[in-house]
């Protein structure tokens, strides 16, 4: 016992220690969307669940250190428990080692199977001699090291004590709100002949690779034949950069500076959507509604809009676990979201993916090869649920995952437009990505060439997934009298402008979002050159739903642009806001796009610098005409500002 309780110690503080560096780290980011009391209670849920995993993984030691000690025996040989901590310790160490060796020589160069596996060996027998040779010395340091960390283990262990009641207090003064929806109550009847409406809305999916608006591979074949009889928005833009932002504008119909969801979080979530939103606007006003979400950062949950469905899966019923991770990581992940989500702010820090636990989990599973969230589990949940009884009609959210990272799609599609093997793996195309946007990358352009490639695949893919959708709603009752709305919640980049992926850039690649509508018994199709924003989705909705678009809505409808009508012109805004808080404050950093006509500034406000380009002649963004310009770009720079000054003087009130 005296051992086993020696190797607990040991793990105990290694373990804690770690622990307290990594919530130094993550409260630099949280301060931005949470209190510090939100901050204590999530640092008491995972200091029980790190500590059990300690003494889970203190134990494993000392079995093992059991039986060595009973193997060594047989053969003639004395293994002490202080001999098997030396060897850990030296391994570790050299392994570490080999890592800062490899960091700072070579961290561009990927390391094969056998590269590792030798590197691997090579720690093993360097602790072995060492081990050996040290060997008369080791107990006294063992026993020295152990001695030392009587205090630290003691402190840990109060700390591990006071975490208890914390968590139990914090899970059952927020058990209220288990069930948000009864919130939400139906005060009058949908109008008669109301329509039923599905948005369905890509993650990552940029217009500018879609065949259906010009792009040269033929990436969305059906779409194109589907919008052939619909309206075809050519110039919609996003509000956001990043998920959260953008469908928090897209379900409260606000800019992104006023619901301010702006912060790179799962867990920061939008002010007043629990009154102010488009699903519990439609749900008040007879609409059954529905969410089917598998991405964490849009869910209703991050959101903070669950009052507004009262359909809403968790995203876990969307992916097929590829490998052990990922198994373990939507298991624990499901676990723990039962227990705690929206009384414990930050209830998945153990699943997070820069956390260690999930990256040594990554590294001890296979690779693979296909995405784990595919379209059709969203399709499938949505038509499982439309077959049910439906007595009035119905909105429902589908959020499709693909396209966005990774770019796995199944066979046929996955080298149907680059027949290489390159990058066909879920850690090859992370380890790309890792190093595509530093310049001293020598391979970032064909890396990024051969990215585009499997993303432009990704999204045949999901052409392919929304015909068979719609071929299968088409066989309900309820499709003769359905809108549809095909949009995205942003767009991609792939080192058009030096960036890659989403974010934190305003390009077109980025911005530049589909918007298909597609309204029942129509015939002919339309081409609307107008530019929108995002949060004219929501008022269009409303409109096709018959209820009125209230103030607090910044969107307009663009219904009357379908009819051949006339619509007010405004400028169009997109925002990248993460580094600002998500509570009442000051707006002063980021950055803000602004459209009007043909021209577009993007305006760094830490920087205070601006970009303006002239998309008609330059829709590439090429040419900076902010000084040749200057009368059109300090128009809109005036725009931008008194806008923003707007929303900062709101933020005192």
């Amino acid at each position: 016992m005296r051992y086993y309780l020696k190797v607990v110690s040991l793990v105990f503080v290694i373990f804690f220690l770690y622990l307290l560096g990594d919530a130094f780290y993550r409260w630099d980011a949280f301060k931005h969307y949470g209190s510090f009391s939100e901050f204590l209670a999530s640092f008491s849920l995972i200091t029980i669940l790190w500590c059990a995993l300690s003494l889970v993984a203190a134990t494993c030691i000392w079995l093992t250190w059991r039986m060595i000690a009973w193997l060594s025996m047989r053969i003639g040989l004395k293994i002490q428990l202080e001999h098997v901590i030396a060897f850990i310790g030296i391994f570790i160490t050299m392994v570490i080692m080999a890592w800062l060796v490899k960091k700072l020589t070579a961290d561009f160069v990927p390391i094969g199977l056998s590269a590792k596996l030798t590197v691997l060996l090579s720690a093993f027998l360097i602790a072995i001699f060492f081990s050996w040779l040290l060997r008369n010395k080791t107990e006294l340091l063992v026993n020295a090291i152990t001695e030392r960390i009587v205090p630290l283990v003691w402190i840990f262990s109060i700390i591990f004590v006071l975490s208890v009641p914390l968590v139990l207090f914090h899970t059952f003064k927020n058990r209220g709100e288990d069930a948000p929806l009864q919130k939400g109550r139906v005060t009058s009847a949908a109008k008669e002949g109301s329509p039923n409406i599905i948005l369905i809305t890509f993650d990552a999916m940029t217009a500018r690779h879609m065949s259906v608006y010009g792009y040269n591979r033929e990436t969305t074949p059906f779409i194109t034949e589907w919008s052939s009889s619909a309206s075809l928005f050519t110039k919609a833009r996003s509000d956001g950069a990043y998920t959260t932002s953008s469908t928090a504008s897209l379900m409260t119909g606000k800019r992104v500076w006023n619901h301010r969801a702006f912060f790179l979080d799962v867990n920061s979530g939008p002010l007043k959507t629990d009154v102010e939103s488009l699903p519990l606007l439609l749900r008040k006003n007879g609409y059954s509604t529905m969410a089917f979400i598998p991405n964490p950062y849009a869910s209703v949950n991050a959101l903070g809009i669950t009052n507004g469905f009262e359909i809403a899966p968790p995203v876990s019923d969307f992916k097929v676990p590829r490998n052990l991770s990922q198994l373990v990581y939507e298991n624990i992940l499901r676990n723990l979201a039962k227990l705690y989500e929206g009384k414990i702010k930050y209830y998945d820090w153990i699943t997070r993916e820069d956390f260690i636990f999930i990256k040594l989990l990554k590294k001890m599973s296979k690779d693979v090869f296909v995405t784990e969230v595919p379209p059709e589990m969203v399709f499938s949940a949505f038509l499982t649920t439309l077959d049910k009884s439906m007595h009035k009609p119905f909105f429902a959210w589908l959020h499709i995952y693909p396209p966005h990272d990774p770019y796995l799609p199944p066979e046929p599609y996955m080298g149907m437009f680059d027949p290489s093997s390159d990058l066909r793996t879920l850690s090859s195309q992370w380890y790309a990505a890792e190093f595509i946007d530093d310049p001293g990358f020598e391979n970032r352009k064909s890396a990024a060439d051969t990215l585009r490639n499997r993303y432009d695949e990704f999204i045949r893919y999901c052409d392919a997934q929304f015909k068979d959708f719609i071929s299968q709603l088409k066989l309900r009752n309820n499709f003769k009298n359905t809108v549809i709305i095909l949009s995205a919640d942003h767009g991609e980049g792939f080192l058009e402008h030096n960036y890659f992926g989403h974010g934190g850039a305003l390009w077109e690649e980025v911005t530049h979002i589909p918007l298909i509508i597609k309204e029942p018994d129509r015939t002919g199709g339309m081409v609307i050159d107008n530019l929108v924003g995002q949060i004219d989705i929501s008022a269009t909705i409303l409109d096709f739903a018959g209820i009125y678009t209230p103030a607090w809505m910044e969107g307009l409808s663009l219904v009357p642009l379908m009819r051949g009508e006339k619509l007010t012109v405004r400028p169009v805004f997109s925002m990248v806001m993460q580094s600002n808080p998500t509570q009442r404050g000051q707006i002063t950093k980021g950055m803000v796009a602004v459209w009007e006509g043909d021209y577009k500034l993007i305006h760094n406000l830490q920087e205070n610098r601006s970009l303006l380009f002239d998309l008609r002649r330059d829709p590439d963004e090429r040419k900076n005409l902010f000084d040749k310009e200057p009368e059109e770009g300090q128009h809109l720079l005036k725009i931008l500002k008194e806008n923003l000054q707007d929303v900062n003087n709101k933020s005192f009130k």
